[in-house]
């Protein structure tokens, strides 16, 4: 979301096609998107039956886009610009020409990667910068191409935009609780997982090069005996060189050895405990669910449109008027107006909740 709404934690919202807000979860701001989204998504899916999803670049990966195909589940984002060299880097189509110019195509990787299963889209806008969309097979099987780039912008405008209007008027950047909660060490976790990554690897190759040694012995005895010269030669270098590849794994062996012992037992940590922060967002976009609904209900009876800004100032601001010149007649008759206006609004007010 658009700033962050509580030091020490991250909020991740979201938002239906009509901008009301659907599922809300809090997670510690030292993990990192990627490991929380999918099962994010998954508890979405499970609660609304949506299976589409527009996320921004923070997840862009193949990995994730497999985990979706994986889970059914459709995902839209942006390719960011270091993962591509522009057109050169795809075989394209044209599907599209938007009403600005703006050339829409479908794309594919130039040299193929079997193991990307992404689609693209790329918009080549007019004298502007291109931007390449990428979607997962359920996306690219429930939407059509070309409205890709309509769809991805559409969610600026109905997320972003609403967080900056809650933050406005629904105190959404405010801190609730100050508790803390005892968990496992993550950081503590994260370096036990790689050391154990790494243990795992230096033990395979350290058994493959152990193997190839062996067998290397013996193809020196077998020169040695037949009184080779030029490849006895050759295989003695070829033994050194692999002996001395097996003593540098049984150093970094002693090294991850060394590693375990240095981060020693399982430890605990503090961190705030976002139940309460949770609780009072939820109600936040459950009160602004409920502004919108009534909001599009109050402007389909007005012949103006009217934001839900100015709808919740005109009821809640105190009565008065700014002064701007020494005029009384001129403050007496802005002061009826804007009277007249707020009574106006009642009345619609009153026929919005009313009517069947």
């Amino acid at each position: 979301m658009l700033g962050r709404v509580m030091p020490g934690s991250q909020a991740v919202i979201t938002h239906n096609e009509n901008g009301q807000a659907t599922f809300v979860d809090y997670y510690q701001p030292d993990i990192h998107l990627t490991k929380v989204i999918v099962d994010y998504c998954q508890s979405v899916s499970a609660q609304t039956n949506g299976q589409l999803f527009i996320i921004d670049r923070a997840i862009n990966s193949v990995a994730i886009a497999k985990t979706f195909d994986e889970s059914n589940l459709g995902l839209l984002s942006m390719l960011n610009d270091s993962d591509h060299k522009g057109l050169e880097s795809f075989e394209y189509t044209l599907i599209d020409t938007q009403s600005d110019g703006t050339e829409v195509y479908s794309a594919s990787w130039k040299i193929e990667r079997s193991q990307d299963p992404r689609h693209f889209v790329i918009t080549l806008p007019v004298n502007k910068k291109l931007l390449v969309y990428w979607g997962t097979k359920v996306f690219s099987e429930g939407t059509d191409k070309k409205d890709w780039p309509t769809i991805y912008r559409t969610r600026n405008h109905l997320q972003e935009n609403s967080f900056k209007n809650m933050i406005a008027h629904g105190a959404l950047n405010v801190n609730y609780g100050h508790k803390k909660t005892v968990v496992p060490d993550r950081h503590q976790q994260r370096k036990r997982e790689a050391l154990e990554t790494k243990s795992t690897n230096n033990q395979i190759k350290l058994a493959k090069k152990v193997a190839h040694i062996e067998q290397k012995q013996a193809q020196v005895l077998e020169s040695q005996e037949k009184k080779h010269k030029k490849r006895l030669k050759q295989r003695e270098r070829k033994l050194a060189q692999l002996t001395m590849e097996r003593n540098k794994l049984e150093s970094d062996k002693n090294s991850i050895a060394h590693g375990f012992e240095k981060l020693g037992k399982p430890k605990k940590r503090h961190d705030r405990d976002l139940t309460k922060q949770l609780i009072m967002t939820a109600r936040t976009l459950l009160l602004e669910n409920m502004l919108t609904a009534f909001n599009a209900v109050l402007i389909s009876l007005m012949s103006m449109p009217l934001s839900l800004e100015m709808m919740l100032t005109l009821f809640f601001d105190r009565s008065g008027f700014c002064i701007e010149k020494a005029d009384t007649q001129y403050h007496t008759s802005r002061y009826s107006v804007r009277q007249q206006n707020l009574a106006a609004l009642w009345n619609l007010v009153i026929r919005a909740v009313t009517s069947p």
